[in-house]
């Protein structure tokens, strides 16, 4: 079933294998507050991301779709998987930068039935 996130309207669901789907990476630079807004950034939604904290002496922090801000500890890593992801904020620690690599699909319009119904012309 669609829902909205952030005022979007997501179609696809994240373990739709009937989606095209491809990796986008984005480095927050040491000390930087950067939002990844994947729509307008890649007209697509995220279904995965990996955050890795390349900082060996500070913590970073991460926030999903608007959610509380999640600590990730010097040099750690956390991956979200299967997941509708419209926009993730990261701030990067003072020594080092904050990679993110995520899994992204298209904007589909129309749901997962519609796209491969029966009744074509």
């Amino acid at each position: 079933m669609p829902q909205v996130i952030q005022g979007y309207l997501v179609n696809t669901k994240p373990s739709d294998t009937t989606a095209e789907s491809t990796y986008v990476s984005d480095t927050v630079a040491a000390g930087q507050t950067v939002t990844i807004h994947y729509p307008s950034q890649y007209r697509s939604f995220a279904i995965s991301a990996a955050i890795k904290n390349q900082d060996g002496t500070n913590a970073s922090s991460f926030s999903v779709n608007g959610q509380p801000a999640i600590s990730l500890s010097s040099g750690a890593d956390q991956n979200i998987n299967n997941q509708s992801i419209v926009s993730i904020t990261v701030t990067a620690g003072a020594a080092g930068t904050c990679d993110i690599l995520a899994q992204v699909t298209p904007i589909y319009y129309t749901t997962e039935a519609r796209r491969f119904s029966a009744d074509r012309g």
